[in-house]
């Protein structure tokens, strides 16, 4: 009697998640304790006074905005002709779950292999995933890059100090040396394949503990080159058009994001400038985008009191701090969640009651697939 096939791929522990999504509590309560104490709120009938229905109303469809170009992003290119069909839904619910592991791993390393997670249950290859999240990535740097030259243009100078303003004009230098470094690689993987493994050798031993899934990752990614350069040499051959709509759907992104602040700035303090607002709000997005913390937590509300008091009344501010961060990221972050457990729950119970269906799974991409899930489990395990 032959031995049912074992799956070799290990799905997110219920306790590394956990861990995760303690970590973002953690790191929001005391940002809000510290905001609090910085800049004194108004009562709440404050609160309701100038947060009526109308205004919340319209919040509603500006969030589904927000999950629907999410998701567009990527079912643009998972379309049945160079990658295989993957609905724009699926991409909805891979774009929540990265919002949700985003939220909850340091500089939001989780939320990649989260959205690869669930493209890769809907019929796509490691390396395919990999490309598009890496052109989106792209796009996204690239968009900050234009952004940034308009921040700099819209912001007052005399609005921070020459400190403050050098410090945002560097981090606008790295963002256009990283852009040009993510181009490179997507032209020349194999080139961009060295140098990650140049990168890894000047690692310590020592303070790499990881040492298998190094290796791993290293195997993985140069028998998928191939298939990641061939793939991207088609889409550059008979999509060009695609990779100006991503910039342009990326863009309507974020400004999208920025609205919702804005309608919610004017909603509780009068008189706050346009202009500025979406100066500032490039900037708390790019602080949010490369922070530390879970998802950015306890520094995002910190960073958004700290740029949002050069224009709006003092009482305010952590209003505005809390519900704008509930709007744009602990609702999608939610949703994410319920979606990434329930489906990696669906998937245990299919391995468990057909452990052959794996055997289906592409060998390269099952080894992938693994060291994705096993970095989810060891972002928190000391």
């Amino acid at each position: 009697m032959s031995k049912k096939p074992k799956s070799k791929i290990n799905p997110p522990s219920p306790k590394a998640i956990a861990r995760g999504i303690q970590g973002f509590a953690v790191f929001t309560i005391l940002g809000l304790i510290f905001i609090i104490w910085w800049k004194s709120p108004a009562g709440i009938d404050f609160l309701l006074q100038h947060l009526n229905v109308p205004e919340l109303l319209l919040f509603i469809p500006l969030l589904f905005i927000d999950f629907l170009i999410g998701g567009f992003r990527y079912s643009l290119f998972f379309d049945g002709e160079i990658l295989p069909k993957i609905s724009l839904w699926n991409c909805m619910r891979s774009n929540w779950a990265n919002m949700f592991m985003g939220a909850i791993t340091p500089f939001q390393t989780g939320g990649g292999p989260a959205q690869l997670y669930i493209l890769w249950r809907n019929g796509a290859k490691i390396s395919q995933g990999a490309l598009v999240s890496l052109i989106n990535f792209t796009s996204t740097l690239v968009f900050f890059q234009i952004a940034s030259l308009s921040a700099l243009l819209i912001i007052p100078n005399d609005l921070f100090n020459q400190t403050v303003m050098n410090l945002i004009r560097t981090g606008f230098v790295i963002i256009f040396l990283l852009t040009g470094l993510i181009i490179f690689i997507l032209i020349f993987p194999n080139i961009g394949y060295q140098l990650i493994r140049f990168i890894f050798s000047l690692l310590p031993l020592k303070l790499f503990k990881l040492y298998n899934l190094r290796n791993r990752l290293l195997d993985t990614l140069s028998m998928e080159i191939q298939h990641f350069r061939d793939v991207f040499r088609s889409i550059l051959r008979d999509k060009k058009h695609y990779l100006f709509i991503i910039i342009g759907a990326t863009i309507l992104l974020f400004f999208n994001k920025y609205i919702i602040g804005y309608v919610l700035a004017i909603s509780l303090s009068s008189g706050v400038d346009f202009k500025i607002f979406m100066g500032l709000q490039i900037i708390q997005y790019f602080i949010i985008y490369f922070a530390p913390t879970p998802g950015a937590s306890g520094l995002a509300e910190i960073s958004t009191t700290w740029l949002m008091q050069t224009i709006m009344a003092a009482n305010v501010l952590v209003f505005f701090a809390v519900i704008y961060r509930f709007l744009t990221t602990l609702i999608g972050a939610i949703i994410g969640g319920a979606i990434l457990i329930f489906d990696l729950r669906k998937w245990s119970k299919t391995m468990e009651q057909e452990p052959g269906a794996s055997a289906t799974t592409d060998v390269r991409d099952q080894g992938a697939l693994d060291t994705i899930t096993k970095k989810i489990n060891r972002l928190y395990r000391s």
